[in-house]
């Protein structure tokens, strides 16, 4: 009892010391705290919000109106023999590979909360169901980085079979110790149309904004950090651990295209901590998540390099500086709107649940 108590000491100290800390530097580091954080906002309004939201609806929506058991029963004798789960985590798995980060969790969240897969089922397609989407890597990494879309297309298509490699090696691994149900047979709870729809959507308004938040935050660090680290190797080390936007910003122009890759493949802690929001009450395994993205990271950044060879796809960059995604203004009406929208049906959505 006395260790234990000393325990709790000590970890309330070293917090409080952290939080100090974090603290001081956001007061001397108060201008690089404002750009990231701008920076952040604009990559949500320009690229987030337009490329993940309308995914995020769309991947509670296949589970809400029942799409996801119809469209699972075709596929149920694939999903079973590849990844050992049943025919309804089809549709996620595949929107979680073209949606982006979060998409497949909070797809799975829904199948677990709507009770249409076992909790061993969602639980280990959780750990895998990890990738960034088409629009992040190819446009992005590969057209603005790099200046070469095959190079992203590369990159894109070597995250999505490390995401079935991975997958399908926990299917066997794993053999045994889950005794999963298969739930393509039972009937999912009926819901009409038009409750799905706004269920989904404001689902989706609170999903995006949670992600927003934690990119506004991870950017504003990153930021700091560059200001703090000089050594390059140590601060694309931090960047690739923190935050993926900023990680391929710096590696790009300071590295090799496969430790590129190896980012997006690991996705950073705040891709980790969306995606555990996303989940809501389904609890994970912490430590084998991060051990899983560090295993698709290397599998990602293998397949790099040998299909950068095979495809003869060179990385060009033509500038020692960081990239920027958007200018801060430079936002269009509809991302603008978009934003609005969302902002709206998340604060209908909670003055829903305080009525209740």
């Amino acid at each position: 009892m006395y260790i234990s108590a000393n325990a709790r000491r000590i970890k309330t100290l070293a917090l409080s010391v952290l939080t100090a800390a974090v603290c001081a530097s956001i007061i001397i580091f108060q201008q690089s705290c404002l750009n990231g954080a701008l920076r952040g906002i604009s990559l949500c309004l320009n690229v987030l919000i337009p490329s993940l939201f309308p995914f995020m609806v769309a991947s509670a929506f296949i589970v809400k109106s029942g799409l996801a058991h119809k469209l699972g029963k075709p596929l149920n004798k694939i999903t079973k023999l590849l990844f050992g789960l049943s025919g309804s985590f089809a549709p996620v798995l595949i929107l979680s590979i073209i949606g982006g980060y979060p998409v497949g969790a909070k797809g799975i969240s829904q199948l677990y909360e709507s009770k249409c897969a076992s909790e061993s089922e969602c639980k280990r397609a959780a750990l895998f169901a990890v990738c960034a989407g088409p629009g992040f890597i190819i446009s992005f990494v590969g057209a603005s980085l790099y200046s070469n879309k095959t190079l992203g297309v590369i990159i894109f298509f070597s995250q999505a079979i490390a995401v079935v490699l991975t997958g399908t090696a926990m299917r066997f691994f794993t053999k045994g110790q889950n005794n999963f149900i298969c739930k393509t047979d039972a009937k999912p709870s009926g819901v009409s149309l038009s409750s799905a729809v706004v269920e989904s959507t404001a689902q989706g308004a609170k999903g995006i904004l949670n992600i927003c938040a934690f990119v506004v935050l991870f950017s504003a660090f990153a930021e700091m950090i560059s200001q703090a680290i000089e050594n390059d190797i140590l601060k694309g080390v931090v960047y690739c651990v923190l935050e993926v936007c900023s990680a391929v910003n710096f590696l790009s122009v300071k590295s090799t295209v496969e430790m590129c890759a190896f980012a997006v493949g690991f996705g950073g802690i705040c891709v980790h901590f969306q995606i555990f929001s996303a989940l809501g009450s389904l609890k994970i395994n912490k430590l084998s998540f991060f051990a899983l993205r560090i295993i698709q990271g290397i599998i990602t950044a293998t397949l790099v390099f040998f299909g950068t060879k095979i495809f003869h796809a060179e990385a060009q960059v033509f500038s020692t500086s960081w990239v920027q995604s958007s200018d801060i203004y430079g936002g269009s009406i509809i991302s603008a709107a978009a934003l609005i929208g969302v902002s709206i049906c998340f604060l209908y959505s909670i003055k829903s649940i305080k009525q209740k």
